[in-house]
Protein backbone atom coordinates (compact mmCIF):
# COMPACT_ATOMS: atom_id res chain seq x y z
CA UNK A 1 0.00 0.00 0.00
CA UNK A 2 1.41 3.37 -0.96
CA UNK A 3 1.92 5.77 1.84
CA UNK A 4 0.16 9.05 1.99
CA UNK A 5 2.64 11.78 1.23
CA UNK A 6 3.58 13.83 4.24
CA UNK A 7 5.94 16.70 4.59
CA UNK A 8 8.52 16.20 7.30
CA UNK A 9 11.91 17.42 8.02
CA UNK A 10 13.48 14.01 8.84
CA UNK A 11 12.38 11.84 7.36
CA UNK A 12 20.06 -13.79 -2.73
CA UNK A 13 19.19 -24.51 -6.21
CA UNK A 14 22.64 -22.49 -6.66
CA UNK A 15 24.64 -20.86 -3.95
CA UNK A 16 26.67 -18.05 -5.32
CA UNK A 17 28.14 -15.55 -2.92
CA UNK A 18 28.76 -12.24 -4.53
CA UNK A 19 29.50 -9.23 -2.45
CA UNK A 20 28.61 -5.77 -3.60
CA UNK A 21 32.28 -4.89 -3.46
CA UNK A 22 34.96 -7.13 -4.94
CA UNK A 23 38.37 -8.14 -3.62
CA UNK A 24 40.13 -5.86 -6.04
CA UNK A 25 38.27 -2.80 -4.87
CA UNK A 26 39.23 -3.19 -1.26
CA UNK A 27 42.85 -4.13 -2.09
CA UNK A 28 43.21 -0.69 -3.54
CA UNK A 29 42.12 0.78 -0.24
CA UNK A 30 45.36 -0.68 1.18
CA UNK A 31 47.38 0.88 -1.63
CA UNK A 32 45.53 4.16 -1.30
CA UNK A 33 46.33 4.54 2.34
CA UNK A 34 50.02 4.35 1.49
CA UNK A 35 49.47 7.65 -0.28
CA UNK A 36 47.97 9.31 2.74
CA UNK A 37 50.17 11.31 5.08
CA UNK A 38 48.46 11.92 8.37
CA UNK A 39 49.20 12.06 12.06
CA UNK A 40 46.60 10.22 14.08
CA UNK A 41 46.30 9.96 17.82
CA UNK A 42 45.59 6.42 19.09
CA UNK A 43 43.31 7.84 21.74
CA UNK A 44 41.35 10.55 20.00
CA UNK A 45 40.16 11.23 16.50
CA UNK A 46 41.22 14.59 15.27
CA UNK A 47 40.64 16.04 11.87
CA UNK A 48 43.97 16.80 10.20
CA UNK A 49 45.28 17.77 6.82
CA UNK A 50 45.70 14.95 4.27
CA UNK A 51 48.56 15.13 1.81
CA UNK A 52 48.03 12.94 -1.27
CA UNK A 53 49.55 12.70 -4.71
CA UNK A 54 47.05 13.38 -7.40
CA UNK A 55 46.91 13.04 -11.16
CA UNK A 56 47.28 16.12 -13.27
CA UNK A 57 43.85 16.77 -14.65
CA UNK A 58 44.12 17.39 -18.39
CA UNK A 59 41.72 19.64 -20.18
CA UNK A 60 38.77 17.63 -21.45
CA UNK A 61 38.48 17.47 -25.24
CA UNK A 62 36.37 15.81 -27.94
CA UNK A 63 33.11 14.02 -27.34
CA UNK A 64 33.46 14.12 -23.56
CA UNK A 65 33.92 17.87 -23.60
CA UNK A 66 30.73 18.28 -25.58
CA UNK A 67 28.84 16.27 -22.97
CA UNK A 68 30.33 18.06 -19.98
CA UNK A 69 27.96 19.41 -17.41
CA UNK A 70 26.70 22.92 -17.88
CA UNK A 71 25.37 25.03 -15.07
CA UNK A 72 22.74 27.65 -15.78
CA UNK A 73 22.88 31.12 -14.33
CA UNK A 74 19.82 30.33 -12.25
CA UNK A 75 21.52 27.26 -10.79
CA UNK A 76 24.63 29.28 -9.99
CA UNK A 77 22.51 31.78 -8.09
CA UNK A 78 20.41 29.15 -6.33
CA UNK A 79 20.90 28.89 -2.59
CA UNK A 80 21.79 25.31 -1.71
CA UNK A 81 20.51 24.33 1.70
CA UNK A 82 20.81 20.63 2.49
CA UNK A 83 19.88 20.92 6.15
CA UNK A 84 16.76 18.79 5.63
CA UNK A 85 18.81 16.12 3.90
CA UNK A 86 21.34 16.06 6.74
CA UNK A 87 18.42 15.68 9.19
CA UNK A 88 16.97 12.82 7.13
CA UNK A 89 20.38 11.12 7.05
CA UNK A 90 20.61 11.36 10.82
CA UNK A 91 17.13 9.82 11.15
CA UNK A 92 18.18 6.86 8.93
CA UNK A 93 20.60 5.86 11.72
CA UNK A 94 21.84 2.32 10.84
CA UNK A 95 21.07 0.15 7.80
CA UNK A 96 21.22 -3.37 6.34
CA UNK A 97 21.50 -4.61 2.73
CA UNK A 98 19.13 -7.19 1.23
CA UNK A 99 22.10 -8.48 -0.79
CA UNK A 100 22.22 -11.30 -3.37
CA UNK A 101 18.47 -11.27 -3.77
CA UNK A 102 16.76 -8.87 -6.15
CA UNK A 103 20.23 -8.08 -7.46
CA UNK A 104 20.88 -11.73 -8.43
CA UNK A 105 21.43 -12.19 -12.16
CA UNK A 106 22.94 -14.45 -14.82
CA UNK A 107 20.67 -17.46 -14.18
CA UNK A 108 17.15 -16.49 -15.08
CA UNK A 109 15.48 -13.36 -16.38
CA UNK A 110 12.19 -14.06 -14.62
CA UNK A 111 10.91 -13.01 -11.22
CA UNK A 112 12.40 -16.32 -9.98
CA UNK A 113 15.84 -14.71 -10.21
CA UNK A 114 15.22 -13.38 -6.71
CA UNK A 115 16.16 -16.78 -5.22
CA UNK A 116 18.65 -17.90 -7.90
CA UNK A 117 21.69 -17.15 -5.74
CA UNK A 118 20.44 -19.26 -2.83
CA UNK A 119 18.67 -16.74 -0.64
CA UNK A 120 14.98 -17.21 0.24
CA UNK A 121 12.17 -15.14 -1.19
CA UNK A 122 11.88 -11.89 0.67
CA UNK A 123 8.97 -11.68 3.09
CA UNK A 124 7.21 -9.08 5.17
CA UNK A 125 8.31 -10.98 8.29
CA UNK A 126 11.97 -10.35 7.42
CA UNK A 127 11.37 -6.64 7.48
CA UNK A 128 9.49 -6.92 10.74
CA UNK A 129 12.45 -8.73 12.32
CA UNK A 130 14.85 -6.06 11.12
CA UNK A 131 12.67 -3.28 12.50
CA UNK A 132 12.30 -5.06 15.84
CA UNK A 133 16.10 -5.24 16.10
CA UNK A 134 16.36 -1.50 15.68
CA UNK A 135 17.50 -1.36 12.06
CA UNK A 136 16.16 1.85 10.58
CA UNK A 137 17.17 1.60 6.90
CA UNK A 138 17.05 -1.21 4.36
CA UNK A 139 18.93 -0.94 1.09
CA UNK A 140 17.33 -3.03 -1.66
CA UNK A 141 19.88 -3.73 -4.40
CA UNK A 142 18.17 -4.46 -7.71
CA UNK A 143 19.74 -5.60 -10.99
CA UNK A 144 17.45 -4.45 -13.77
CA UNK A 145 19.44 -5.50 -16.87
CA UNK A 146 17.85 -8.88 -17.56
CA UNK A 147 14.42 -7.47 -16.85
CA UNK A 148 14.51 -4.73 -19.49
CA UNK A 149 13.58 -5.01 -23.14
CA UNK A 150 16.39 -4.98 -25.72
CA UNK A 151 14.59 -2.41 -27.84
CA UNK A 152 15.22 1.29 -27.82
CA UNK A 153 12.56 1.89 -25.16
CA UNK A 154 14.33 -0.25 -22.53
CA UNK A 155 11.00 -1.19 -21.01
CA UNK A 156 11.11 -2.84 -17.59
CA UNK A 157 9.17 -6.08 -17.26
CA UNK A 158 5.95 -5.26 -15.42
CA UNK A 159 6.05 -8.39 -13.23
CA UNK A 160 9.56 -7.53 -12.09
CA UNK A 161 8.66 -3.96 -11.27
CA UNK A 162 5.62 -5.22 -9.37
CA UNK A 163 7.79 -7.56 -7.28
CA UNK A 164 10.28 -4.81 -6.52
CA UNK A 165 7.45 -2.58 -5.38
CA UNK A 166 6.05 -5.35 -3.20
CA UNK A 167 9.37 -5.75 -1.37
CA UNK A 168 9.71 -1.99 -1.01
CA UNK A 169 6.27 -1.88 0.59
CA UNK A 170 7.20 -4.63 3.07
CA UNK A 171 9.93 -2.36 4.41
CA UNK A 172 8.01 0.90 4.29
CA UNK A 173 5.12 -0.66 6.16
CA UNK A 174 7.55 -1.23 9.05
CA UNK A 175 8.49 2.47 9.07
CA UNK A 176 11.91 1.71 7.61
CA UNK A 177 13.73 3.94 5.22
CA UNK A 178 14.33 2.24 1.87
CA UNK A 179 17.22 2.82 -0.52
CA UNK A 180 16.36 1.48 -3.97
CA UNK A 181 19.28 1.14 -6.39
CA UNK A 182 20.51 -0.18 -9.74
CA UNK A 183 23.08 -2.78 -8.78
CA UNK A 184 25.01 -5.03 -11.20
CA UNK A 185 24.38 -2.96 -14.32
CA UNK A 186 28.15 -2.44 -14.87
CA UNK A 187 28.27 -6.20 -15.64
CA UNK A 188 26.11 -5.42 -18.65
CA UNK A 189 25.55 -2.00 -20.15
CA UNK A 190 26.48 0.68 -17.66
CA UNK A 191 29.95 1.65 -18.93
CA UNK A 192 31.14 5.02 -17.62
CA UNK A 193 33.32 6.18 -20.49
CA UNK A 194 32.95 8.74 -23.23
CA UNK A 195 32.75 6.08 -25.95
CA UNK A 196 29.10 5.01 -26.22
CA UNK A 197 28.04 7.23 -23.34
CA UNK A 198 25.01 8.60 -25.17
CA UNK A 199 23.39 5.15 -25.26
CA UNK A 200 24.34 4.40 -21.66
CA UNK A 201 22.77 7.67 -20.61
CA UNK A 202 19.66 6.85 -22.65
CA UNK A 203 19.21 3.49 -20.92
CA UNK A 204 19.87 4.90 -17.47
CA UNK A 205 17.34 7.67 -17.91
CA UNK A 206 14.77 5.25 -19.38
CA UNK A 207 15.22 2.98 -16.37
CA UNK A 208 14.89 5.73 -13.80
CA UNK A 209 11.98 7.39 -15.55
CA UNK A 210 9.97 4.17 -15.23
CA UNK A 211 11.01 3.55 -11.63
CA UNK A 212 10.40 7.15 -10.62
CA UNK A 213 6.96 7.18 -12.22
CA UNK A 214 6.00 3.96 -10.42
CA UNK A 215 7.02 5.39 -7.05
CA UNK A 216 6.10 9.04 -7.67
CA UNK A 217 3.58 9.20 -4.82
CA UNK A 218 5.74 7.54 -2.15
CA UNK A 219 6.94 9.72 0.67
CA UNK A 220 10.45 10.66 1.76
CA UNK A 221 11.11 7.27 3.39
CA UNK A 222 11.88 5.97 -0.12
CA UNK A 223 15.27 7.06 -1.46
CA UNK A 224 16.67 6.43 -4.95
CA UNK A 225 20.34 5.52 -5.50
CA UNK A 226 21.22 6.17 -9.13
CA UNK A 227 24.14 3.77 -9.68
CA UNK A 228 26.11 1.14 -7.79
CA UNK A 229 29.87 1.03 -8.30
CA UNK A 230 29.85 2.46 -11.83
CA UNK A 231 33.15 1.41 -13.39
CA UNK A 232 34.77 -0.34 -16.35
CA UNK A 233 35.13 -3.94 -15.21
CA UNK A 234 38.61 -5.37 -15.55
CA UNK A 235 40.21 -2.01 -16.21
CA UNK A 236 43.49 -1.06 -14.58
CA UNK A 237 41.83 1.52 -12.39
CA UNK A 238 38.56 -0.31 -11.78
CA UNK A 239 38.78 -0.01 -8.00
CA UNK A 240 41.17 2.91 -7.64
CA UNK A 241 38.88 5.72 -8.68
CA UNK A 242 39.03 5.43 -12.48
CA UNK A 243 40.63 7.83 -14.92
CA UNK A 244 39.64 11.33 -16.01
CA UNK A 245 37.37 10.01 -18.75
CA UNK A 246 35.55 7.62 -16.43
CA UNK A 247 35.10 10.13 -13.66
CA UNK A 248 33.67 12.72 -16.03
CA UNK A 249 31.28 10.08 -17.44
CA UNK A 250 30.07 9.28 -13.92
CA UNK A 251 29.41 12.97 -13.34
CA UNK A 252 27.32 13.15 -16.51
CA UNK A 253 25.34 10.04 -15.55
CA UNK A 254 24.75 11.29 -12.01
CA UNK A 255 23.34 14.54 -13.36
CA UNK A 256 21.12 12.70 -15.86
CA UNK A 257 19.76 10.51 -13.05
CA UNK A 258 18.87 13.52 -10.91
CA UNK A 259 17.25 15.45 -13.76
CA UNK A 260 15.23 12.41 -14.84
CA UNK A 261 13.78 11.74 -11.41
CA UNK A 262 13.02 15.39 -10.77
CA UNK A 263 11.19 15.70 -14.11
CA UNK A 264 8.60 13.08 -13.09
CA UNK A 265 7.06 15.41 -10.53
CA UNK A 266 5.10 14.56 -7.45
CA UNK A 267 7.16 13.61 -4.41
CA UNK A 268 10.10 13.04 -6.75
CA UNK A 269 10.62 16.78 -6.96
CA UNK A 270 12.10 16.75 -3.46
CA UNK A 271 12.91 13.05 -2.89
CA UNK A 272 16.39 12.37 -1.54
CA UNK A 273 18.61 11.07 -4.34
CA UNK A 274 21.96 9.34 -3.85
CA UNK A 275 24.80 9.81 -6.31
CA UNK A 276 28.29 8.30 -6.15
CA UNK A 277 31.89 8.71 -7.28
CA UNK A 278 33.51 6.30 -9.74
CA UNK A 279 33.19 2.78 -8.31
CA UNK A 280 31.90 4.25 -5.05
CA UNK A 281 35.62 4.50 -4.26
CA UNK A 282 37.21 6.67 -1.62
CA UNK A 283 40.32 7.99 -3.38
CA UNK A 284 41.56 11.53 -3.75
CA UNK A 285 40.68 11.75 -7.45
CA UNK A 286 37.29 10.05 -7.23
CA UNK A 287 36.20 12.31 -4.38
CA UNK A 288 37.65 15.63 -5.47
CA UNK A 289 36.50 15.28 -9.10
CA UNK A 290 32.95 14.32 -8.17
CA UNK A 291 30.53 17.02 -9.33
CA UNK A 292 27.58 17.59 -7.03
CA UNK A 293 24.31 18.61 -8.70
CA UNK A 294 22.86 21.91 -7.58
CA UNK A 295 20.12 20.26 -5.58
CA UNK A 296 19.03 20.47 -1.95
CA UNK A 297 18.11 16.79 -1.65
CA UNK A 298 21.33 15.01 -2.60
CA UNK A 299 23.56 12.54 -0.75
CA UNK A 300 26.81 10.89 -1.84
CA UNK A 301 27.33 7.15 -1.30
CA UNK A 302 30.72 5.52 -0.84
CA UNK A 303 31.69 1.91 -0.06
CA UNK A 304 34.37 1.30 2.51
CA UNK A 305 35.53 -2.21 3.50
CA UNK A 306 38.57 -1.05 5.43
CA UNK A 307 41.14 -2.34 6.12
CA UNK A 308 40.69 -4.94 3.36
CA UNK A 309 42.83 -7.73 4.85
CA UNK A 310 40.71 -7.62 7.99
CA UNK A 311 37.25 -7.17 6.51
CA UNK A 312 37.78 -9.88 3.85
CA UNK A 313 39.27 -13.40 4.01
CA UNK A 314 41.98 -13.34 1.37
CA UNK A 315 44.38 -16.07 0.25
CA UNK A 316 47.21 -14.46 2.13
CA UNK A 317 48.08 -11.46 4.23
CA UNK A 318 45.03 -11.95 6.42
CA UNK A 319 44.66 -9.71 9.42
CA UNK A 320 42.58 -11.70 11.88
CA UNK A 321 43.00 -9.81 15.13
CA UNK A 322 41.94 -6.22 15.70
CA UNK A 323 44.13 -4.26 18.09
CA UNK A 324 43.18 -0.80 16.84
CA UNK A 325 46.52 -0.07 15.20
CA UNK A 326 44.90 0.15 11.76
CA UNK A 327 42.15 2.44 12.90
CA UNK A 328 44.16 5.16 11.13
CA UNK A 329 43.09 3.65 7.76
CA UNK A 330 39.46 4.30 8.60
CA UNK A 331 40.22 7.74 9.92
CA UNK A 332 42.19 8.87 6.86
CA UNK A 333 39.41 7.77 4.50
CA UNK A 334 36.80 9.62 6.50
CA UNK A 335 38.95 12.73 6.77
CA UNK A 336 39.11 12.79 2.98
CA UNK A 337 35.34 12.48 2.70
CA UNK A 338 34.82 15.12 5.35
CA UNK A 339 37.18 17.66 3.84
CA UNK A 340 35.90 17.48 0.27
CA UNK A 341 32.23 16.62 0.78
CA UNK A 342 30.78 17.05 4.24
CA UNK A 343 32.48 20.38 4.91
CA UNK A 344 31.10 21.53 1.56
CA UNK A 345 27.55 20.83 2.73
CA UNK A 346 27.22 17.40 1.06
CA UNK A 347 25.73 14.58 3.19
CA UNK A 348 27.59 11.25 2.93
CA UNK A 349 26.31 7.71 3.48
CA UNK A 350 28.27 4.44 3.40
CA UNK A 351 25.84 2.15 1.59
CA UNK A 352 28.15 -0.87 1.91
CA UNK A 353 30.52 -1.88 4.70
CA UNK A 354 31.11 -4.97 6.85
CA UNK A 355 33.59 -7.67 7.87
CA UNK A 356 33.38 -11.38 7.09
CA UNK A 357 32.79 -14.17 9.58
CA UNK A 358 35.96 -16.29 9.69
CA UNK A 359 37.93 -18.69 11.87
CA UNK A 360 41.69 -18.50 12.30
CA UNK A 361 44.53 -20.15 14.20
CA UNK A 362 45.64 -17.99 17.10
CA UNK A 363 49.09 -17.68 18.66
CA UNK A 364 48.40 -20.75 20.83
CA UNK A 365 47.63 -22.88 17.77
CA UNK A 366 43.92 -23.00 18.54
CA UNK A 367 41.20 -22.35 15.94
CA UNK A 368 39.06 -19.50 17.09
CA UNK A 369 36.34 -17.24 15.72
CA UNK A 370 37.04 -13.65 14.78
CA UNK A 371 33.73 -12.49 16.26
CA UNK A 372 35.26 -10.54 19.12
CA UNK A 373 37.71 -8.92 16.74
CA UNK A 374 34.90 -7.86 14.42
CA UNK A 375 33.10 -6.31 17.36
CA UNK A 376 36.22 -4.36 18.30
CA UNK A 377 36.72 -3.24 14.69
CA UNK A 378 33.09 -2.21 14.45
CA UNK A 379 33.38 -0.06 17.56
CA UNK A 380 36.36 1.78 16.09
CA UNK A 381 34.77 2.07 12.65
CA UNK A 382 31.54 3.54 13.89
CA UNK A 383 33.28 5.86 16.33
CA UNK A 384 34.83 7.48 13.30
CA UNK A 385 31.71 7.54 11.13
CA UNK A 386 29.65 8.89 14.01
CA UNK A 387 32.13 11.72 14.41
CA UNK A 388 31.37 12.86 10.87
CA UNK A 389 27.62 12.15 10.94
CA UNK A 390 27.87 9.36 8.36
CA UNK A 391 25.14 6.71 8.28
CA UNK A 392 26.36 3.14 7.55
CA UNK A 393 24.56 0.23 5.85
CA UNK A 394 25.93 -3.29 6.53
CA UNK A 395 26.47 -5.49 3.45
CA UNK A 396 24.66 -8.82 4.03
CA UNK A 397 24.82 -11.34 1.15
CA UNK A 398 23.03 -14.10 3.07
CA UNK A 399 26.17 -16.25 3.47
CA UNK A 400 27.32 -16.93 7.02
CA UNK A 401 29.22 -20.23 6.97
CA UNK A 402 29.38 -21.54 3.38
CA UNK A 403 32.34 -21.12 0.99
CA UNK A 404 32.63 -17.58 -0.26
CA UNK A 405 32.35 -14.16 1.30
CA UNK A 406 30.68 -14.65 4.68
CA UNK A 407 29.10 -11.26 5.30
CA UNK A 408 25.72 -12.43 6.64
CA UNK A 409 24.58 -11.50 10.11
CA UNK A 410 20.82 -12.08 9.64
CA UNK A 411 19.33 -15.58 9.09
CA UNK A 412 16.53 -14.85 6.63
CA UNK A 413 15.22 -18.44 6.70
CA UNK A 414 14.67 -18.50 10.44
CA UNK A 415 14.11 -14.79 11.07
CA UNK A 416 16.89 -14.73 13.63
CA UNK A 417 20.41 -13.39 13.87
CA UNK A 418 23.52 -15.40 13.05
CA UNK A 419 25.42 -12.67 14.87
CA UNK A 420 23.13 -11.16 17.48
CA UNK A 421 26.03 -9.41 19.16
CA UNK A 422 27.02 -7.66 15.94
CA UNK A 423 23.42 -6.68 15.27
CA UNK A 424 23.15 -5.28 18.79
CA UNK A 425 26.42 -3.39 18.38
CA UNK A 426 25.31 -1.80 15.13
CA UNK A 427 22.29 -0.34 16.83
CA UNK A 428 24.07 0.58 20.07
CA UNK A 429 26.91 2.42 18.36
CA UNK A 430 24.39 4.42 16.35
CA UNK A 431 22.81 5.64 19.55
CA UNK A 432 26.10 6.75 21.11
Amino acid sequence: MKRKIITVIVGMALMVTVCGCSKEQSETNVERTKEVTTKVSEETIQSEEITMETETIPEQTGELEEMSLKTTAAEEEAVIDRSETFALLEDMKIGWNLGNTLDAHGVTASVASETSWGNPKTTREMMQALAEQGIKTVRIPVTWSQHMSSGSEYEIDEAWLDRVEEVVNYALDEDLYVILDTHHEPDYWLKPQSEGLDEVKKQLTALWKQVAERFRDYDEHLIFEGMNEPRIKGSEQEWSGGDDDGRMAVNILNQAFVETVRSTGGANETRCLIICPYGNSVTYNSITQLEIPKDNHIMVAVHLYTPYYFTYESDDNNINEWDGSLKKDIISAMQLVDKYLIQKDVPVIITEFGAVNKNYINADGIEVSNREDVLNWLADYMEVTNKYGITCVWWDNGNYDKPGEKFAIFDRNNLSWYAQDIADALVAHTEE
